[in-house]
């Protein structure tokens, strides 16, 4: 049995046995001797002692991890202390080796030039310098060799090659590998959500980016020797703050904000695409947990100094026994607190007037999280109704029957209603916080709550994933059946069928083959997990068609076989009558059918009789067409000049006319709202008139509506394969007037035929080109990115925006007053215009007749 006694090291409180206790004294002692005669030596003395006291800490941290562990300081530990520190002898040595400087004038001995201590926790190497900082320190090689790139094996997560830059330019690993991270997964995904070419690139350098760190993996040597720079702030999780992994905690300390923040702000990223989850699973990976008391103090970013290891060391230690909450129950609670905290902050600071300002913001505050959480879970409880059958779900204009509810199992819609009404709850709860500025919600039920929304997530990614697995594949089969005519002039006629189900609309399509028989071919599309099973689900379709006396009558839509399941059926009809052969249309059958039809044949349809033609397609044989294969070049060749404008500016490919056309039941709009690569034509008419050529595939996709007296054109699937696929689609739109043009992405159009109108707003975005053909009293565009604009015809006043490198080419426009912002790198040309003021910035020009404007 030994004696042992308390003593203190920097502030640090050690048990050490009797014959540890005199060997240490001693050892202290002749520093304390050797260093007295130097400047600044009790400091010196200090970072020698803060040097000790985290060797012997570090000592009985690794004696506790031990088969007998121990919480006193032996005497082979003061001697191993002693060993790696060195002696006074040591120093002298040194000392006399390295003369650094003189001393002055008065010194009783010389005085040293000494480095400052390393931080806590960092040793030096062989010829390093010093031990613990208190010595000499020799001067640098000026002939050093240059530093090297290795691979960091010490704290490498896959290769160490995001920790080996780092080391190399003395920063976090972390955010090495957080940029290795974005280039090879956010960023191809993000710029197919964006659009146009960008996919291509960032998909190129994604690949690029783990071909380099291949490349780099291979060429540079890994090492296990590196040293961290001390300097540099660390990002670490913070295990003793934590929820799930100490991603937040972590991000709060080094950016020196409160940690329930942002656990706030990444619970609300995750409604966001699920952008703030997958954020906190890569921060998780790429980062390392702070362990250590020397990777703790690095992460707050404090100085490694004596008050901080012993402020670090006491919070370690501290154990308040006393509490009422949990940890993780003041985090859930946190954001409510903080909310009310910030609100009276404010309120105490700005005074008495100021109070009553701030209460009514938080009021109208605390109002709106209350309506918009009541609003999603009265949604959430909607949608639970409808799926368990209480209504049916109004979508696009029809009702989802039965079948498509019962593709959403009840587990997947109990856990969708979870993790939809839970948030909605949370906000109206904290909206009634900030109003009643108190704590509405036990602990216990904040703890349960939480645990019931993570189950309903997990609910989700369970079902989800096989459901959308069953639509992975599309494919079709063809069905062709004979038409037995019951006259020798038929009539077609379309079947309206509407019994409340979902709307399964047919499309169906004229066709004159050789031949002398009338044919009828279903293509019948539904998707699968693989192929064949797609066209087993296709096979599911019926369609019918009926023969009554001299009638041919087609039903508008299709039914699927009782027992099947909704795969995204869909069938094309395409009827083939052979050249020469008569026949006669009802006017809904031909509004119905994809072949086209002008206003007036549409309403005389009950006098006219048709035929297909070898030469000239579907002919009247009573009437004249009101359309031929030319009536897109005769709807817009108004002059030669503004077809050679129209050929110089979009190309021949503006004038070619799709395989496939499609006319769209659409009225009643004023505006236009067209974004994509389309080619689009826009002439005053008497009537609505809505048409569109291209492939037969991407004719099928095209979505046309009108929403709030704008006509809107897209497709309903914009995923990144279906943009790549798609060729050129042109679109015909007649209407009477004309308020608001608004095209973006590639889109190339012509306006013209408008007179006489009192205001035009048009505005191009991305890398349009139009040609405006019109009059009007007043004409503003606003044109951004690339976009070239053309104008002809007059306007009494023109406003013009003009941002990035846009061209507006007015030569051919008589203008009264114009007015023009151009910033970036963009262009304005005027021809005749009797007041021309501009506003320009960076490489942008405004030029009038005279190649001068009123510049501001």
């Amino acid at each position: 049995m030994k004696k042992t006694i308390s003593i203190n090291i920097s502030g640090v409180i050690f048990h050490i046995e009797e014959d540890g206790y005199e060997k240490l004294k001693g050892y202290l002692t002749s520093i304390q001797q050797y260093f007295s005669t130097y400047e600044d030596s009790q400091e010196i003395i200090t970072d020698i002692e803060n040097r000790i006291a985290e060797k012997l800490l570090n000592k009985l941290k690794a004696a506790e991890k031990q088969a007998n562990p121990r919480q006193v300081v032996t005497l082979e530990d003061v001697n191993e202390l002693i060993q790696s520190m060195g002696t006074v002898a040591d120093f002298e040595a040194i000392e006399e080796e390295d003369v650094i400087g003189a001393a002055p004038a008065g010194a009783s001995r010389p005085q040293p030039v000494y480095e400052s201590v390393p931080p806590l926790g960092e040793s030096r190497g062989p010829g390093g310098g010093n031990f613990a900082g208190s010595g000499p320190v020799p001067p640098r090689p000026t002939n050093a060799p240059p530093r090297k790139l290795y691979r960091d094996l010490r704290r490498k997560i896959v290769g160490g090659v995001a920790s080996g830059i780092a080391n190399y330019f003395n920063i976090d690993p972390v955010w090495v590998r957080l940029i290795f991270v974005t280039l090879i997964l956010a960023l191809p995904p993000f710029s197919g959500a964006v659009g146009g070419g960008s996919t291509e690139f960032f998909g190129s350098l994604s690949g690029f980016t783990v071909v380099l760190y291949i490349a780099m993996w291979i060429a540079f040597p890994g090492s296990t020797t590196l040293e961290d720079d001390k300097s540099v702030k660390k990002f670490y999780r913070n295990p003793d703050d934590k929820v799930l992994g100490g991603v937040a905690s972590g991000i709060g300390a080094y950016f020196g904000i409160d940690s329930g923040v942002v656990r706030l702000l990444f619970v609300l990223t995750i409604f966001l695409f699920g952008t703030g989850l997958l954020a906190y699973i890569v921060l998780w990976i790429i980062s390392p947990e702070a362990n250590t008391l020397t990777e703790k103090m690095e992460m707050q970013g404090e100085p490694i100094t004596l008050s901080n290891i012993e402020s670090n060391i006491k919070r370690s230690l501290d154990i308040n026994e006393t509490a009422e909450e949990s940890t993780l129950a003041k985090i859930l609670l946190f954001p409510f607190r903080l909310i009310a905290t910030i609100f009276n902050g404010l309120a105490s600071a700005l005074g008495p007037l100021a109070r009553g300002i701030v209460s009514i913001i938080r009021v109208l505050a605390g109002v709106f999280l209350v309506v918009v959480g009541f609003g999603v879970m009265i949604a959430a409880l909607g949608a639970l109704g409808t799926v368990f059958g209480l209504k049916g779900i109004h979508f696009g204009g029809g009702e989802i029957p039965y079948m498509i509810q019962r593709e959403i199992s009840p587990l997947m819609m109990l856990s969708a209603f979870i993790t939809a009404f839970l948030p909605g709850l949370a906000l109206a709860i904290l909206g009634l916080m900030i109003i009643s500025q108190k704590s509405l919600v036990p602990t216990g039920i904040a703890l349960t709550l939480l645990s019931i929304w993570f189950l309903g997530l997990i609910g989700l990614a369970a079902t989800v994933p096989p459901l959308v697995s069953e639509f992975g594949s599309k494919s079709h089969v063809e069905e062709t059946q004979t038409i037995t005519l019951p006259a020798p002039i038929p009539t077609l006629d379309i079947n309206d069928i509407e019994d409340g189900s979902i709307d399964f609309h047919t499309s169906i399509e004229l066709e004159g083959v050789e031949g002398t028989a009338w044919t009828l071919t279903k293509r019948l599309e539904a998707k699968g997990p693989t192929r064949q099973i797609a066209q087993r689900n296709a096979r599911t379709i019926i369609y019918n068609w009926t023969v009554k006396d001299s009638t041919l009558r087609f039903d508008n839509s299709y039914e699927i076989k009782p027992g099947a399941r909704f795969r995204d059926q869909d069938v094309d009809v395409m009827i083939h009558i052979p050249y020469e052969r008569p026949f006669r249309m009802t006017e809904a059958f031909a509004r119905h059918i994809r072949n086209e039809f002008g206003h007036q044949e549409l309403e005389r349809m009950k006098t006219s009789i048709w035929k297909f033609s070898r030469t000239d397609g579907l002919v009247s044989l009573t009437h004249p067409r009101e359309l031929n294969e030319d009536r897109y070049q005769e709807d817009f060749n108004t002059n030669d000049a503004i077809d050679e404008v129209l050929r110089n500016e979009l190309g021949d490919d503006f004038f070619n006319k799709g395989e496939y056309t499609r006319q769209f039941e659409v009225t009643n709009f004023s505006k236009i709202d067209i974004g994509g690569a389309f080619a689009v034509r826009v002439k005053q008419g008497a009537a609505f008139k809505v048409v569109a050529d291209g492939r037969e595939e991407d004719m099928d996709d095209l979505r046309v509506r009108v929403d709030n007296g704008a006509l809107h054109v897209d497709f309903r699937n914009e995923g990144i394969l279906q943009w790549r696929n798609r060729k050129r689609i042109g679109i015909t739109v007649t209407m009477p007037d004309v308020e608001t043009i608004h095209f973006s992405g590639a889109t190339q159009s012509i306006i013209t035929g408008f007179e006489n109108i009192d205001k035009l707003d048009v505005t191009l975005s991305g890398a349009c080109k139009s040609l405006l053909d019109v009059k009007t009293a007043q004409l503003d565009i606003d044109l951004t990115g690339a976009s070239k604009a053309t104008l002809r015809g007059r306007s009494n006043q023109l406003d013009a925006q003009l941002s990035g490198a846009c061209k507006l080419d007015a030569t051919n426009m008589t203008v009264g007053r114009a007015n023009v912002n151009a910033v970036g790198a963009s262009n304005a040309d005027f021809g005749t215009v009797e007041d021309l003021t501009s506003k320009t910035s960076g490489a942008s020009s405004v030029n009038g007749p005279t190649n001068r404007a009123n510049e501001q």
